[in-house]
Formats: C-alpha cells, structure tokens, sequence
C-alpha cells in the first residue's frame, strides 16, 4: 500500500485524527503556502495562524511527533496525504483503522503503574504494567503511529531520550478516553450524541431530539478543546484558565455528555430550563443519563442566564471565542474575561457539592 505507514494504517487515516494547526502547519511547511493567505482562507487573523504553526513545531522535540510529522510531510509532498477535508470521524466506527488502537491503548495506560514504551526503530508500541513480584506484563500493544499521534495529541507524555521512551497517560488522555467510551455507550443505548450549537438566545431551544440536530457541525474528536487551549502555559507566562477553572468546565462538558443533550430551538431562559431539567427522553434513559441531565441542569441554574450563555458555547458545544464573540455581539478579545469569570462561579457551584461522580469512567 503506497500511501500507508509501516503498519499499513493510511496517512489519511492518521490525518483525521490530526486537528486544523496540524494541517495547516503541514500546509506551510510542505506545501509552500504562506501565513497569511492560510489566515485569509480561514478568515482569521495571521498572527493566530502563525502561533498555531509554531505551537506544532515545538511539539517536535518528542521524537515521537518528530517522525510522524516528517512521515505526513514526505507524504504531503508525494501527493500520498491529503490535508483538504479531513475532519475526526464524531463517531467511533468499525471502519477507521486508528480507533480500535487508541481505545485499547488508552484502556490499558489507566491500569495501575501502566507505561507504554516505545523502542526506537520498532513499529509495535507495548503497554506494560509492574506485577507485584517486580516481572512486568505486557496489557496492550499498538502501532507506532497511532502512538505517535497520541503523543501530538497530548494524551500521553514521559521520558524522550535514548533508543527507548516510556511514556505515561495525561489528563488529556482520560478526557479523550471518556468521551470515546460515552460514544460507545450512545450507541449501545440506541441514542445519537449529536450535539446542537448554543450561540445565545436568538436560537431556538425547545426540545432535545439529537436526531434533529446530527448534522450540526462541531469539533473533531482529539482536537483540543478551547477550555484547554486557555488552560495550557505558554512559554514562561501562567495559563489564562486555573487547573481549577479547566476542571470545572470539563465536569460540566462531561454531564453534557453523558446526559445526551441536543439543544435546539428558540426560546426564553426559561424554555431552556424547562428543556434541561427535563427527564423525559426516549427509549427509557438509564439513570446514569438521567443523572448526568440533573446535575448539568443544576450548575445551568447556579450560573444564571448570562454566564450559562458562555459557559454552555465554549464548554458543552466547544465553539471559538471569535465566534462566540460575534454570535454573542460581544466586544474583541472579551469573551476569555467572560467565560473565566463563569468558570469562576461554576468551579465555586462544585466545591460545594459532594462526591466524585464526575470522575468516574463510564
């Protein structure tokens, strides 16, 4: 297979689970394609492209992202990777080649004292665990490109030198193994996990049908987050969102989850609450479901109609701030000061509450 890796799993395979800085950092540095007009064709300004672009090629100080990027860019360049149009699969499907790799992968890295290690110049990754006489055991074992991109990812990071790297799983990892696991369980369930855009009051929120809104648009599975974007330090300077704050907005995200929301419709404040607090979904929703659709509709209501209104865009249906801003007709560069101020209350709504649930694994 010409366009494959070692593996046989395609480059194009691999470019779904790349997010947009990936392909455009490729689009710069491959094809030849400038700065500025990768910003006019994404309708943003340069300097995001450009901080987009350098972010990734810090990333290649693991060997690991070094030689996936150098293996997509000789493809780029033969015309073997395409970087037009391939955005994550929202689903997990039997027929992608990388998925059934990244879940056992990341499964077997939560058991206790697991590492993955990756030799130099082998194409099999190997999770291994310490057993209690000190002999380790072998959990799972995967392509070394699939390990790659979870190490673009940032699903998994450790010790990079020498001929052998061992690696362990981030939070980054769990939050990605959580949702292809909520997936997993949708589908079992019977229900689609499509999940609507909530961009202010001028649209419509009346029922929570998913299969209304399965064909909107929203971020590719792997992809980070905006919460994390603002939550990552950058160089010398703190992060603009607390490990705290960045919690808060993934337990709310997570109860958006697992309860299976599709808001769609327009509508007051008080149509969405009625619409959240609502139990009554089809095909009799397990109570793990309708406890996750309390505990979002709760924090919804200890946050009120403004900060919800933000919290809900950027956290449940993980849009931009430059579109949330102009969706919300909001003043440039205001909508970070709006949405940390609103993880601020929830962060505060939940060190009230007891118990753990939300870290739970399902």
């Amino acid at each position: 297979m010409q366009n494959a890796t070692p593996s046989g799993i395609e480059h194009n395979a691999v470019l779904r689970w790349l997010p947009d800085e990936v392909h455009l950092y490729l689009k710069h540095t491959e094809k030849g394609v400038s700065i500025r007009s990768l910003a006019r064709d994404m309708g943003v300004h340069a300097s995001t492209v450009m901080r987009q672009v350098r972010k990734t090629e810090a990333r290649r100080d693991d060997p690991l992202v070094d030689a996936l990027l150098t293996r997509l860019g000789e493809g780029v360049r033969d015309g073997k990777a395409e970087l037009e149009n391939h955005h994550l699969a929202e689903d997990i499907g039997a027929d992608d080649p990388v998925s059934p790799h990244v879940l056992r992968l990341l499964r077997a890295m939560m058991k206790d004292r697991a590492v993955m290690v990756v030799s130099h110049g082998i194409d099999t990754a190997v999770v291994l665990a310490a057993r209690d006489d000190g002999d380790p055991v072998t959990l799972a074992k995967g392509p070394t490109e699939v390990v790659e991109m979870m190490a673009l990812r940032g699903w998994i990071e450790g010790q990079t030198h020498g001929r052998i790297c061992r690696y362990h799983m981030t939070p980054e990892g769990r939050i990605a193994l959580n949702r292809m696991l909520a997936r997993i369980e949708s589908r079992a369930t019977g229900f689609a996990e499509a999940q609507a855009g909530f961009t202010g009051y001028s649209a419509r929120v009346d029922d929570i049908s998913p299969a209304r809104s399965a064909h909107r648009s929203r971020r590719p599975v792997g992809a980070d987050s905006p919460v994390r974007i603002l939550g990552r330090a950058k160089g010398q300077k703190k992060p603009y969102l607390t490990p705290e704050l960045v919690r808060a907005a993934e337990r709310l995200h997570r109860d958006f989850a697992l309860g299976q929301f599709a808001l769609s419709g327009a509508g007051t404040w008080d149509r969405l609450q009625a619409a959240i607090q609502s139990t009554a979904a089809p095909n009799h929703p397990s109570d793990r479901k309708l406890d996750a659709r309390k505990r979002f509709g709760d924090a919804i209501t200890a946050l009120g109609p403004e900060l919800a209104q933000v919290a809900m865009a950027v956290c449940c249906h993980e849009q931009g701030m430059e579109r949330i801003e102009a969706d919300m007709s909001m003043p440039a560069r205001s909508g970070k000061y709006m949405l940390r101020v609103a993880l601020s209350y929830l962060a505060r709504y939940y060190d009230k509450l007891s118990g753990d649930d939300h870290d739970l694994i399902y």
